[in-house]
């Protein structure tokens, strides 16, 4: 399993985080995974909003080639 290193954690977030765990009787690396799980797949279901797989693969694909057009000049 890969570590990550979460650093600059608003001191909010981290209290707010701290709770979850205090009050599911979860560790803090625990609340941590399942925090980040039930985010990332929330925020899957927005972004798929009805999509099949292939659709989705490429709407990803046509955001990252966008995302690497040079800016244009302002209008």
């Amino acid at each position: 399993m890969t570590d990550l290193l979460l650093q600059d954690i608003d001191a909010i977030l981290a209290e707010r985080i701290r709770r979850v765990a205090a009050a599911r009787g979860w560790t803090q690396h625990e609340t941590i995974l399942r925090l980040l799980e039930q985010g990332l797949f929330a925020c899957e279901q927005e972004v798929r909003g009805g999509f099949e797989d292939q659709e989705v693969d490429a709407l990803a694909a046509a955001i990252a080639a966008l995302k690497e057009v040079p800016a244009g000049r302002s209008f």
